[in-house]
């Protein structure tokens, strides 16, 4: 397991809480809303017509 400083880890729980995730969810999604935000990874945009009826 990765740890981070106190307050990383802090932040880390209060999210998990918060979102009802678990730790390795929490930075999975960190992660890639980051790579993405950054160009490195492609933004995954839902299509107007798809079938999840305006829930992501």
């Amino acid at each position: 397991m990765m740890t981070f400083d106190d307050d990383v880890e802090a932040a880390l729980a209060l999210a998990c809480e918060e979102l009802q995730m678990t730790r390795d969810e929490i930075i999975r999604l960190i992660m890639r809303e980051w790579l993405e935000g950054y160009g490195f990874l492609t933004v995954h945009e839902l299509d107007e017509g798809s079938e999840t009826g305006g829930s992501a």
